[in-house]
């Protein structure tokens, strides 16, 4: 019997392959969902649970017969006044998880094999207007913060190029290489599948993610300029009624104590008030504080000598105005405003010494027309801007309490040999804003203090080191100090001081309870702000009577 040699088919050269591969249909994509776990709407998607253990907790939950009905108690466990949901932060004892589910949309829903998932991950986005996302942008050596995103289904593309396939892993390589060195990209956070067993048992692909709502990440960009004097007037009006009356449009008017030495014990910024003693405050109290606040805004809020070029340019307006001083022999001199300014601030404000009584009190303040009024306005509201753009920081990524943020979770689903991967995205979760820190509603962390007859126990754990200019102060008479008038003069010895934290903490303890108590007078807070409640001493056991 004679049989035929069965030969194999002649194999394609490659080209001719994918020549064929081209003509022929496409094969039809597994079809997969990702989606709340529950299959739920996007209000259980984000879980809320104590702290402590929540994973290990959470993998028991979902291991138990009732865990539809316990994830449910997660939802939505704390709503404002406008039913957006607030989510705590880990000071308030609080851990955020999103939960997602993963299967096949074919009949009786089967679980996607977590092989076929060659990348996971969820983002945050932020609300933008007109139902817009905002993405929280990072690159190499710089973060961009919160960015609009043109198209919100995108490819956020942030894996290791080891993940790509070979193929394209140098094409990707060159593409990067020709963008600039800073490319900013949306922050992804990781996403982890639950134990095997689990999945297996809940007949789903589960993934969760921590969601981290506190960050110290802001942008590296400069916040954007605030131009004090383009307000509009509903805005700018209030910042200049707020400036002091020398920097504004004004009659003459005679100065207070005109022709004394300033000095210091005058207490230009203290309230006028009479002395515990009952003695009144002196007739010209008011305008001495007024100059006093003057001085004050010039060198805090302003920085008018700090040698920035829009304290320079306040300077040389007031080094428009001419004041007339009296030394001691009646003698008059004139000075210029900015001049004064300066000399009386070191006195009245920083309260150094008037040596020699050189620096007098001028007799009056000039009057100041409309034209230059308006230009120590704008000077001063020039001020203003620089001294914002000095002080002011771009916002963190949580920082803007108004802010609402949603979440959604994306997989890559691994194709057939030669397929590109397929992204799928899930909805958005419902939105929420984040907690501040002081707004918790946890328990409160209990701190043990010491008892009274427990004090001779406590020894110092922690040490100060004086320089010897503030050892000299504190050593020195505490009612001069109380005056303002206490001296850094004296030994130039330093002092290393050793206190106990749990002493501090008493006194400090103490030192809240007096102050509590006074602005309870003002605020009526204490009904909400302190909570005592009586506790039991625990008193050790009485001995054991002995049997003989």
């Amino acid at each position: 019997m004679v049989m035929a040699a069965i030969l194999a088919p002649p194999r394609l050269h490659p080209a001719q392959m994918r020549r064929l591969a081209r003509q022929m249909p496409p094969e039809a994509m597994h079809e997969t969902v990702i989606r709340p776990l529950g299959g739920g709407d996007a209000k259980t998607l984000i879980a809320t649970a104590p702290i402590d253990n929540f994973v290990e907790a959470l993998f028991d939950q979902l291991s138990a017969d009732d865990w539809a009905t316990t994830l449910a108690a997660m939802h939505g466990v704390r709503r404002g006044t406008d039913t957006v949901l607030e989510l705590g932060l880990p000071t308030h004892r609080k851990a955020q998880i999103a939960l997602f589910e993963v299967f096949c949309r074919q009949p009786g829903s089967p679980r996607l094999d977590p092989k076929k998932i060659a990348d996971k991950g969820m983002v945050i986005r932020r609300v933008h207007a007109g139902n817009r996302w905002d993405g929280w942008m990072k690159g190499p050596r710089a973060i961009g913060g919160w960015a609009l995103l043109p198209d919100a289904d995108a490819d956020p593309g942030i894996r290791g190029n080891e993940a790509f396939h070979a193929a394209n892993r140098a094409a990707r390589q060159q593409i990067a290489a020709r963008k600039p060195k800073v490319q900013f990209h949306e922050e992804v956070l990781p996403l982890h599948i639950v134990p095997p067993e689990i999945c297996a048992l809940r007949g789903r692909t589960i993934l969760f993610g921590v969601i981290p709502v506190v960050s110290d990440e802001r942008s590296s960009a400069a916040p954007p300029a605030l131009n004090y004097a383009t307000l509009a007037p509903s805005s700018r009006n209030p910042i200049v009624g707020h400036l002091s009356e020398y920097l504004k449009e004004r009659p003459l008017t005679p100065m207070p104590r005109a022709g004394d030495p300033l000095r210091r014990k005058w207490n230009a910024l203290d309230p006028i008030a009479p002395k515990p003693d009952g003695t009144q405050p002196p007739a010209d109290a008011g305008r001495i504080q007024a100059f006093g606040k003057f001085l004050q805004q010039l060198i805090l809020e302003l920085d008018a000598f700090g040698g920035g070029p829009s304290g320079n340019a306040l300077l040389a307006v007031l080094r428009d105005i001419t004041l007339r001083v009296r030394d001691a022999n009646k003698v008059a001199r004139n000075i210029d405003a900015a001049t004064f300014a300066q000399q009386a601030a070191t006195i009245l404000i920083e309260r150094q010494p008037n040596t020699g009584d050189l620096i007098r009190m001028p007799d009056e303040w000039p009057k100041i027309d409309a034209a230059l009024g308006a230009r120590l306005t704008k000077a001063a509201l020039d001020c203003l801007s620089a001294r914002h753009a000095t002080l002011s920081r771009s916002p963190g990524k949580f920082e803007v309490a108004s802010d609402q943020f949603a979440v959604r979770g994306f997989i890559r689903v691994a194709g057939h040999e030669g397929c590109a991967e397929k992204l799928l995205w899930s909805g958005p979760s419902e939105r929420f804003r984040v907690l501040p820190w002081w707004d918790g509603d946890g328990p409160g962390i209990k701190i043990a203090l010491p008892d009274l007859s427990q004090l001779k126990r406590v020894k110092p754990n922690v040490a100060f080191e004086m320089p010897p200019a503030l050892a000299n102060l504190l050593g020195g008479d505490m009612k001069k100090l109380a005056d303002g008038e206490g001296s850094t003069d004296g030994l130039q010895i330093g002092f290393l001081c050793s206190f106990s934290i749990p002493i501090i903490t008493l006194c400090a303890f103490i030192v809240l309870n007096i102050f509590l108590g006074l602005f309870d007078l003002i605020f009526r807070w204490m009904l909400w702000i302190k909570i005592c409640l009586p506790i039991p001493t625990v008193m050790p056991p009485p001995p054991a009577e002995s049997d003989t």
